[in-house]
């Protein structure tokens, strides 16, 4: 599940410090940011490249930090448009992408063994039916139920209108209901 996002004054606050060179601000950043972005790349380059992208995300945001205004974009959907950009060139650069690993379950204790293994099934059939998904149908799914983003800030980090990621999220969501309907899964999944 997705963090709680901070008030956007608490980030705006940090980021002014950093941009005026305070090293504690953008670690105080980075921490705030790391979980997302670290699923989102998980989600969309190979298991063992991601901890290099992520550094490099994270780096970029640093140097470039002093060029971030806020205007009309949030800090977040500008560090997630640099995550989309290091994705896509990595992309660009090996196009061959490996198999993401199925096996992101909860390893709790608690669980019932047999909850664990529906848990997996599932979760490694709805990935695999994700993966069938046309490139902008997976990339909003991602962001919108892996990250949890909102419609807004998809729109930001793609660069398109809200409305026209409405209509994505609409076309993925129906794309992946029939993939898992294929798959066995009844609609109510979704």
């Amino acid at each position: 599940m997705p963090s709680p996002t901070p008030h956007p004054f608490d980030v705006d606050v940090l980021v002014f410090a950093a941009q005026e060179g305070d090293k504690e601000a953008f670690g105080q950043l980075y921490d705030l940011y790391f979980d997302p972005i670290y699923r989102y790349v998980y989600y969309r380059a190979p298991v063992d490249e991601v901890d290099d992208l992520v550094e490099t995300i994270f780096i970029k945001a640093w140097m470039n930090i002093d060029k971030y205004e806020k205007r009309d974009v949030q800090f977040s959907s500008w560090l997630f448009r640099i995550a989309h950009n290091a994705v896509i060139d990595y992309r660009r650069a090996h196009r061959s992408i490996a198999e993401i690993d199925p096996d992101m379950a909860d390893p709790s204790d608690k669980q019932a063994p047999k909850e664990l293994t529906e848990k997996t099934m599932l979760s490694k059939t709805v990935r695999e039916a994700v993966d069938q998904l046309k490139e902008p149908y997976r990339q909003v799914i991602t962001l919108k139920f892996l990250i949890g983003l909102s419609n807004t800030e998809i729109a930001e980090v793609l660069g398109e209108r809200e409305g026209n990621v409405r209509v994505l999220q609409f076309r993925a969501l129906k794309e992946l209901k029939d993939l898992l309907s294929q798959k066995g899964l009844k609609a109510e999944f979704l």
